[in-house]
């Protein structure tokens, strides 16, 4: 079974914010990335906090990440995407968008406290990385985590295509994950896990 309970403390939100400061290439005031990203992220805590439709909750996740940019590059790239999922690359990249999308708000959903802290902006050559570090009691210790947004611009909007906790790819875990199971049992063997998965994420609701 797909393991996704570290990656996605990405999704990461978590229900307490704590804004310090800024530092990096950009700041906020410019409208760049972390601003993009603040914004997105804090409307969809609210929505939650008013306990909104679900349908308004999932357009604001789905307007904050690029479920396309996951989906490619878990399967090597865009070059690589259609060989590797073919005859069934809609269907697994819609039920890849819902799981990421059930785990994102599961972990704001949660009644631990989190804080949030929104370190900085910094442009690499692989998109432009919104650092923030999350800090949180793990079994009674205190425990801080790098969580680093991964952001691009799709016509003309910020949004995430990759999430790096503590040093971790969210897109190279599932790429490594993924290609396993495609070199051992092939696409419907992925997809049937994935649909597993959303099942297991409803059951718990």
């Amino acid at each position: 079974m797909l393991n996704f309970a570290r990656k996605i403390l990405a999704g990461l939100a978590l229900s307490s914010l704590c804004t310090l400061g800024f530092a990096g290439t950009a700041s906020a005031a410019e409208g760049g990335a972390l601003d993009a990203f603040k914004a997105k992220h804090n409307k969809v805590v609210e929505l939650v906090k008013k306990r909104a439709e679900l349908p308004a909750l999932q357009k604001e996740v789905d307007d904050l990440l690029d479920y396309k940019a996951l989906a490619e590059t878990s399967l090597g790239g865009p070059a690589r995407y259609a060989s590797k999922c073919e005859p069934r690359c809609p269907e697994f990249e819609a039920l890849l968008a819902r799981l990421i999308r059930e785990n994102y708000l599961k972990r704001i959903r949660t009644d631990k406290k989190y804080d949030l802290t929104y370190v900085g902006e910094e442009t690499k050559p692989r998109g432009t990385h919104v650092t923030t570090t999350v800090s949180l009691n793990r079994d009674g210790k205190p425990e801080v985590v790098e969580v680093v947004y991964v952001m691009h611009q799709v016509g003309g909007i910020w949004k995430v295509e990759d999430i790096i906790t503590d040093g971790v790819s969210l897109a190279k875990n599932y790429k490594f994950e993924f290609n396993k199971i495609l070199k051992d049992k092939g696409i419907n063997e992925l997809i049937s896990r994935l649909e597993s998965k959303l099942t297991e994420l409803a059951a718990k609701k």
